[in-house]
């Protein structure tokens, strides 16, 4: 294996551990990569509550799947999307079109000002996000989620989402201008 790093390395062995029945080598997988998990999670639900049944619900699939995965080294992608199929299963099945993108985080800091007004555009703002993200379709809801996350770079969004870095591209450049047009208030 060629350009393998020790975090590669560790993800290998703890991939090959858990395949063998070794409980703390999938935990030790979980808490590894439990924070972008979840945080795509939110991305695409918008709900911490339901993120984290998701990714609970991904990870137990995982699980389950660990002997079906053919590319140990590719575990990251692969588990990213059972995340990303399940939060879009769930989002599509509780009819939710909601995602929380980068305007969530400046809702979030005028929310922790000690003002009302500031709180209470805080919650206009966060209203106004969730409306526009309504009007994305999926996959570009779920491109603008994956490509904000970590900075996950477009070939690895593709991978997730089984298409090519193009078509990433091409979803990311449509949300965002339909947020711009449908946010135009809030950005100014």
């Amino acid at each position: 294996m060629k350009d393998v790093g020790p975090e590669q390395e560790e993800v290998l062995r703890l991939v090959w551990a858990s395949r063998a029945g070794d409980k703390a080598a999938f935990d030790r997988l979980v808490l590894l990569h439990q924070r972008q998990a979840v945080g795509l999670a939110l991305g695409v639900l918008g709900n911490r509550d339901d993120a984290a049944e998701v990714v609970q619900e991904a990870f137990l699939k995982a699980h389950l799947r660990l002997g079906s995965l053919s590319r140990p080294e590719r575990f990251r992608f692969w588990l990213l999307k059972i995340v990303a199929n399940e939060a879009v299963s769930r989002r599509r099945a509780a009819r939710r079109r909601r995602i929380v993108t980068h305007l969530f985080l400046a809702a979030q800091a005028q929310r922790q000002s000690p003002g009302p007004q500031e709180n209470e555009n805080a919650d206009e703002l966060q209203k106004a996000i969730e409306r526009a993200m309504r009007q994305l379709t999926d996959k570009e809801a779920r491109s603008i989620a994956l490509f904000g996350l970590d900075d996950l770079p477009q070939d690895e969004v593709a991978r997730i989402m089984g298409c090519s870095a193009g078509a990433v591209r091409w979803h990311v450049h449509r949300a965002r201008k339909k947020l711009r047009v449908l946010l135009k208030e809030h950005l100014e």
